[in-house]
């Protein structure tokens, strides 16, 4: 994970807000990325609504209620559950056919229709095409 955070600074991604569910590998995956980036463990957010069975809209509601002017947002949550709201967010009936790998990254773009919420799907990477990307 550490060598995938590094691929992260390579990309330089920035991020305003670093959320991850309480459970103890999501913490340890999201304290290895701040660390990488300086960011203080105090920073990271934990949130339920990173847990199965909360939903997309509830997570996007509590970023919109506390966090409101976050534009590039790390997630650190478990699988099956982030492949499922990343296809609610693109609008798939059922979960995408994704191999999201522990430790790989997406990118999704968020934009708002009047009535409903959808995003378009930058890229996606595997923890071993960041590392490939990190400069150790």
């Amino acid at each position: 994970m550490h060598r995938a955070a590094l691929g992260m600074q390579a990309l330089e991604l920035k991020f305003d807000l670093v959320l991850s569910s309480p459970y103890l590998r999501a913490k340890q995956t999201a304290e290895i990325v701040a660390q990488v980036y300086k960011i203080k463990k105090k920073e990271i957010h934990l949130t339920d609504n990173l847990l199965p069975p909360a939903t997309i809209e509830n997570l996007l509601q509590e970023i919109n209620e506390n966090f409101p002017k976050s534009e590039n947002i790390l997630l650190a949550g478990h699988e099956p559950h982030l492949t499922e709201m990343i296809s609610c967010l693109l609008k798939s009936d059922g979960p995408l056919v994704i191999d999201f790998k522990k430790g790989g990254l997406c990118s999704l773009t968020l934009g708002q229709s009047p009535n409903q919420l959808i995003a378009s799907l930058n890229w996606l990477l595997t923890p071993t095409q960041l590392g490939l990307l990190s400069k150790e």
